[in-house]
């Protein structure tokens, strides 16, 4: 069977938090990781379109262009998930065409007016921008450019510290390097729930690194990450 890239669970295990009510627990994790699930509830963010509810936006078209395409997404990946991560099936074709769409229409944003702004289109719209740019692997470079853009924005809180780190790792391993933050394991399409992680850059402080760019310890991310794969069925 082939291997298969690990999403990230946006929606469900660590980048959904921005998504979800603050403190919200998957039920698989709360069922199967006490830990990664007390650390959730402790470290949630308040909710970005709460915080985003009493303003205004300079581009609110393109904010509710972002939410769509963060959407179908979401939705794309969730339907793939349902059927077992299965590689031949028609619901991977369709995260490979929704991707490309978000793709080229991000690539066509981004060279008109640069990566948005909190001012342009909010928290929550900021981190739909990054969501398709994290989910942008048929373009390594377009990625890489993304990464560049933001690296000061890390450090100025207009995208959080924990969005970054995984897009350094996506970049990292696109290119055949260690990652730093240990966001990306590797699986095989025939058991979702059997992964490892790939491979890390000075493995011995990589919980160090974690802790400073808000990442929850390895250790409990790859227990959320293999309940929130148990329950797959298995491909056809």
């Amino acid at each position: 069977m082939r291997p298969w890239i690990v999403p990230v669970l946006l929606a469900a295990v660590y980048c959904g938090m921005a998504r979800a009510e603050e403190g919200d627990v998957p039920a698989r994790v709360a069922a199967s990781c006490p830990a990664a699930a007390a650390w959730i509830k402790a470290n949630a963010v308040q909710q970005a379109k709460s915080r985003d509810s009493s303003r205004t936006f300079s581009e609110p078209a393109l904010r509710t262009a972002l939410q769509q395409h963060a959407d179908r997404d979401q939705q794309a990946r969730d339907a793939l998930i349902a059927v077992g991560m299965d590689l031949g099936s028609k619901e991977a074709k369709a995260v490979q065409q929704v991707d490309a769409t978000n793709l080229a229409w991000l690539k066509s944003v981004i060279a008109r007016s640069g990566f948005p702004t909190p001012e342009q289109v909010g928290i929550q719209g900021v981190t739909n921008a990054w969501l398709l740019v994290q989910h942008a692997d048929s373009d390594p470079t377009f990625q890489s450019h993304v990464l560049g853009l933001l690296e000061p924005r890390a450090h100025d809180g207009t995208i959080r510290p924990s969005d970054y780190a995984m897009l350094v790792d996506r970049v990292r391993t696109n290119h055949g390097k260690p990652q730093l933050y240990g966001s990306q394991f590797v699986g095989d399409a025939a058991k979702p729930s059997d992964m490892h992680l790939s491979p890390v850059e000075d493995p011995a402080h990589l919980d160090e690194r974690r802790a400073r760019m808000g990442l929850m310890p390895i250790h409990d991310y790859e227990c959320a990450l293999r309940a929130m794969y148990a329950t797959a069925p298995a491909p056809k």
